[in-house]
């Protein structure tokens, strides 16, 4: 991969800061793990929608964190690894897919060097949800998609939409601030982690964590650029959880939130192949 010494060192935080969040997670309002245990699916409409039936197929999960999504694509019938470069993390998810007898192999990872400590390929490769906000080579990070999809097997992603990070909310309004473009990395002390409304974030210890900002231009264009063909797009008002206190609950889809009116794009998926 292209980072350097330097990214190395900041994914190393933006690590310890990801288990700190784990922990705070497992009674999280918005991971909601009794509800889990008791046989709700962690998955949305639009992830489900992308990928359809995944039964039999051979998936593999980047960016896990604590292992919800995996579990429940394994309860599908995919034959999941989950990969996560936070130890904790991961411990939380093993527990979990052991206590319901869910068959999934968890891999622990930078996800850069993925391809040093995980062979074969897949049918299907999958991320979800505030991941690529931690990634400091974006096309380093196609690659490593390109490198396990099996020729014909297919990437899926849904993601929140970046231009979440031209708004800031000042009253209960959305207001315009100069950070979409702006290269990163970004360094910000970070003393709470995320519940499913706005007021139910948790504190934890605090730690600096780094970002980088990429369009969806970015991705796209990373994801050609690795040789995958782009077949799917599509961006939609709604967000997995109440990122901003004028957000709404999704009357139609309780699983989402929006905002009223909804005057920008909240999410984008987008799927692409990699050719037989």
């Amino acid at each position: 991969m292209d980072t350097t010494i330097d990214d190395r060192k900041r994914m190393e935080s933006n690590q310890e800061g990801w288990n700190r969040r784990a922990l705070a997670h497992v009674d999280s309002s918005y991971y909601d793990l009794d509800s889990f245990r008791a046989g709700k699916s962690s998955l949305r409409s639009l992830e489900l929608a992308a990928l359809g039936d995944v039964s039999g197929k051979d998936f593999l999960h980047l960016q896990c964190h604590i292992g919800l999504n995996a579990i429940s694509w394994a309860r599908k019938g995919a034959n999941v690894t989950a990969v996560d470069f936070a130890g904790q993390a991961l411990e939380i998810g093993r527990d979990l897919a052991k206590g319901l007898n869910v068959d999934i192999r968890f891999v622990e990872a930078n996800i850069y060097d993925l391809p040093e400590v995980l062979k074969g390929s897949f049918d299907i490769v999958y991320t979800d949800y505030g991941v690529l906000n931690l990634l400091p080579d974006l096309p380093g990070w196609a690659k490593v998609i390109a490198h396990f999809l099996k020729p014909g097997g297919v990437f899926h992603i849904v993601e929140i939409h970046s231009i979440l990070g031209a708004f800031q909310e000042v009253g209960g309004e959305l207001r315009l601030r100069s950070e979409l473009f702006t290269n990163g990395p970004h360094e910000n002390e970070v003393g709470i982690t995320y519940g499913d409304e706005y007021e139910g974030a948790r504190e934890i210890d605090p730690y600096k964590q780094y970002s980088w900002p990429w369009t969806v231009s970015d991705v796209i264009t990373a994801l050609i650029q690795a040789g995958l063909r782009i077949e799917t797009f599509t961006e939609v008002p709604v967000d997995c959880r109440q990122r901003l206190s004028s957000m709404v609950r999704d009357e139609q889809d309780p699983g989402f939130w929006r905002l009223p009116g909804d005057p920008i794009p909240l999410s984008w998926t987008c799927s692409a192949r990699k050719p037989e």
